[in-house]
């Protein structure tokens, strides 16, 4: 259970986003189906859950990483404490944070830095295994093709997008680019279509996570920092939740979402083969949920609203 000052501050921000979409949702019929942005979880979202890629990288990876910089005695050990505490943050970052924070780590050990295992994941991780594991080339070559189909789908759609994500932003980055991503979250402003402006990490947020509602906020304030900047009038830059899409795997990311607003999408996976989180495992029949698909690239059939000019979500 959440500490009380805790609870009481997610209460707040609640409140407060749900006063901020109160007139605009009043204001016109039609403004329950318009989207203006919508925002993708990535791992065993934007890539299938069975492909192994999430179970590989938090497991044998990080807990080499915690025996070979933090000192723990063990793979055992390392598995044991990490998993303890991923299970209430579904963030590997704000997991150690928070688990040194309560006196977990090896004596002696230096602080755990959220950047540090980012870079860690980035050289030492096997990203070809985000595609599956594929038996012939004519099946990873299917699913190289798929990928690029959805993403130029998505390059034409006229929301914003935006990646967030309770992984570190530089391992996030690099998953993206390997898909094949990464350019529908940048500024597309020339040679800077892979800024990664619109993607925003764990380490953006810490020591918040998803599910807390006041991480939303902070990915709102910042969506509404960028069109500031961008020269839009401040009356046009507010973000409204009910306008926002959340497309994620995670039953407690995807009612978190819900409970602020926003419309929800819940990808399942292909199969439940590779899921670390079972108890997290997708519920298409949750009241939370707007519309379910096995795989992300389903929605540029089964939405195809999200393409019209103004966009709109009619599941």
């Amino acid at each position: 259970m959440l500490p009380s000052s805790t609870r009481a501050a997610a209460t707040k921000v609640t409140s407060n986003l749900l006063r901020r979409t109160t007139a605009s949702s009043l204001s016109s019929s039609s403004s329950s189906s318009r989207v203006s942005t919508i925002i993708f979880d990535v791992d065993d979202t934007l890539y299938d859950v069975s492909s192994g890629f999430t179970a590989s990288r938090n497991g044998d990876v990080i807990w080499r990483y915690m025996v070979e910089h933090y000192g723990f005695e063990s793979f055992e050990s390392a598995r044991e404490l990490r998993d303890r505490y991923f299970a209430i943050y579904h963030s590997t970052a704000k997991a150690l944070t928070v688990a040194q924070a309560e006196g977990h780590f090896p004596p002696g050990a230096k602080t755990f830095d959220a950047k540090h295992m980012s870079q860690y994941w980035v050289d030492n991780l096997d990203y070809d295994k985000l595609w599956g594991n594929h038996h012939a080339d004519a099946s990873l070559e299917r699913s190289k093709r798929a990928k690029r189909e959805f993403g130029a789908a998505l390059a034409r759609c006229p929301a914003q997008l935006v990646a967030f994500s309770n992984g570190p932003r530089d391992y996030v980055i690099k998953v993206l680019d390997h898909l094949g991503l990464l350019e529908l979250f940048g500024s597309g402003e020339g040679s800077s279509s892979k800024d990664g402006a619109f993607v925003w990490g764990v380490d953006d947020v810490l020591p918040l996570c998803k599910p807390e509602p006041e991480a939303f906020q902070k990915i709102f304030d910042k969506l509404e920092a960028v069109a500031l900047s961008s020269g839009k009038p401040a009356a046009t830059t507010k973000i409204i939740p009910e306008e926002c899409v959340m497309v994620e795997d995670s039953m407690k990311n995807v009612r978190a979402a819900k409970a602020l607003g926003m419309k929800t999408i819940l990808i399942t996976g292909s199969k439940e083969e590779g899921r670390i989180l079972p108890e997290d495992a997708p519920c298409a029949d949750d009241p939370a949920v707007d519309v379910a698909f096995a795989t992300v690239e389903e929605m540029v059939t089964k939405l195809p609203g999200l393409w019209e000019d103004p966009p709109v979500f009619e599941p």
